[in-house]
């Protein structure tokens, strides 16, 4: 796999790891009952985080492109940091775009739907409280993983190879 690629998805599936973990750990300090339920309940909302580090790693790898080409040299800690910029000024618009297809869907195959009206005034509070969730609970975590993505994704471009890492 090529360095680029290695390095967008394996961000994108520490992302998805994180917010799958941020919320069974929140189900799991309010005592929730319906302990497997909740869990996948958190499943509903992973895609947002999975997309926006997604973006972010790609729009990162295309920043380092423009400043390698500039003869700048990048460190894995400035990396990590202009990735997770970009993921965390991704990830309230993809969470809202989200919330509007879960909605849509229930729309169109729950037995009984929720109307639109309902489903549209919660989003700014869900995009809001989603998005404060995400960073109190995931940057650290998400910068310390990163860090070691960014670390590799760096040194196999400093590495002239012919074969396959």
């Amino acid at each position: 796999m090529k360095p680029r690629a290695e390095f967008v998805l394996t961000s994108a599936i520490i992302a998805l790891v994180l917010a799958i973990g941020a919320f069974v750990a929140m189900l799991h300090q309010w005592n929730v009952s319906q302990w497997p339920a909740g869990a996948l309940e958190a499943l509903k909302w992973a895609p947002a985080a999975f997309l926006a580090a997604l973006l972010g790693a790609w729009g990162a790898t295309g920043w380092h492109r423009r400043a390698q080409a500039r003869q700048r040299r990048w460190s894995a800690g400035g990396m990590t940091l202009r990735t997770l910029l970009l993921s965390y000024l991704a990830f309230p618009l993809l969470l809202g775009a989200w919330v509007a297809v879960v909605s849509r869907s229930d729309q169109l195959w729950a037995a009984s739907p929720a109307p639109v009206e309902d489903s549209l005034s919660w989003l700014p509070l869900t995009v809001l409280l989603f998005t404060a969730f995400a960073i109190v609970l995931g940057a650290v975590p998400a910068f310390i993983l990163e860090y070691f993505v960014s670390r590799r994704y760096l040194r196999r471009l400093a590495a002239v190879t012919t074969g396959s890492a």
